[in-house]
């Protein structure tokens, strides 16, 4: 019976050992036992410290395999981790971390919102003009020149025409380069009734003013004009009070400084006295008070717009008259047929395209006296 308790014992100690990784005993070779705290001294030769009074994993204090179980020193109890599983060992924070997020929603999916009324506005939207890569937008023009409105005479001249078309939309200038001013040649200075010199400079000044229907005192007319007795074209002075003394004091047939040019393609259908006709097209154009002289044309010629026909003058079959062109449109009209028709909104428009730039109309005052201003008895004005 001894001998089979013996032999269970020797079994139990051998399967314990089995469990280990290695059997301490002192002299072994093996790591330095950790110094124990401070205690009896023990004798030479014994085989260790006394046996703890309850079991422990690792008598000789060997922390090479510690555990996190295992404590920091011998008053400390290890701390269990925190468990990231369960929410209920997370520590106590201030910050309360919400136990169900809501998903994220992308914005491009998200239902519209419910109390958001619909846009009834259907004015187009105007993008954004980036001022950096954006053109910036060109500045108006200046005028190169002002002018009354059409039909708008000098106040007591006449009544004007109230027909304010276009006639000749595409014609050239008459005049080829100088600085040329559209008004009256009777009724400013130097014109027989207006007294003074038509050297004045205050001839040569804007703005441009209408005589179409301006009083006459020949029996000419036109269906477009309120009145009979009128003139029947537009007066152009051209030029600066300095070359009209030139023009003054130089010989009738050396009068050449201001070139007058064909206004359409076309063919010169008459040469008179002292004017030249152009037909072109359903049209006739009229040029009186050129040097005769030095005309470049003659009856038959074809000419090309811009063409050279003669120079400003005073020839007027030897009556009186200021340096200037007299310009005339006739044009065959579905209500007159051949009639004269204005020609002062068709130089605007030819002048305008001459000096590349636009013109300014302005307002003319009402206010102006209108009485009729009286030809002096005897004086004859034809043009």
């Amino acid at each position: 019976m001894l001998k089979r308790a013996s032999f269970i014992l020797a079994a139990v100690a051998l399967s314990g050992l089995a469990g280990c990784d290695f059997i301490r005993f002192p002299g072994d070779g093996g790591p330095t036992p950790a110094t124990p705290e401070p205690g009896p001294a023990i004798p030479p030769g014994a085989p260790g410290p006394p046996p703890p009074g309850a079991p422990v994993d690792d008598p000789y204090g060997d922390t090479g395999d510690a555990t996190p179980d295992a404590p920091v020193d011998g008053d400390t109890p290890a701390t269990d981790p925190v468990s990231t599983d369960d929410p209920a060992t997370l520590p106590d924070t201030d910050v309360d971390l919400p136990t169900d997020t809501p998903p994220v929603t992308d914005p491009v999916d998200a239902p519209p919102d419910a109390t958001d009324t619909p846009d009834t506005d259907d004015t187009p939207v105007t993008p954004p003009v980036d001022p950096v890569t954006s053109p910036l937008a060109e500045p108006a023009p200046e005028p190169v020149f002002s002018f009354f409105a059409p039909g708008a005479l000098i106040p007591g001249t006449g009544q004007g025409s109230g027909d304010q078309v276009v006639h000749a939309p595409d014609m050239v200038f008459p005049i080829a380069t100088a600085p040329t001013y559209l008004q009256s040649q009777v009724f400013t200075f130097g014109g027989g009734v207006g007294g003074g010199d038509q050297c004045d400079a205050r001839n040569y000044a804007y703005p441009w003013r209408d005589n179409f229907c301006e009083t006459r005192s020949a029996n000419r007319g036109s269906p477009l004009c309120p009145a009979e007795k009128i003139h029947q074209g537009q007066d152009i002075r051209v030029g600066t009070p300095a070359q009209c003394n030139t023009m003054r004091t130089a010989a009738k047939a050396d009068r050449t400084l201001h070139e007058v040019v064909a206004v359409e393609d076309g063919v010169i259908s008459n040469v008179g006295s002292y004017s030249i006709s152009l037909r072109a097209g359903g049209r006739i154009y009229k040029y009186l008070h050129l040097n005769m002289a030095k005309l470049k044309v003659k009856t038959g010629d074809t000419v090309t717009a811009g063409q050279s026909l003669g120079f400003v003058s005073n020839d007027f079959g030897g009556s009186a008259t200021t340096f200037h062109l007299h310009f005339e449109i006739v044009e065959n009209t579905a209500d007159h047929g051949w009639a004269h028709v204005p020609p002062y909104l068709s130089l605007v428009k030819a002048y305008e395209r001459r000096e590349n730039g636009p013109g300014e109309q302005i307002e003319q005052n009402v206010a102006v006296a209108s009485a009729p201003i009286v030809i002096p008895e005897g004086m004859e004005i034809i043009e």
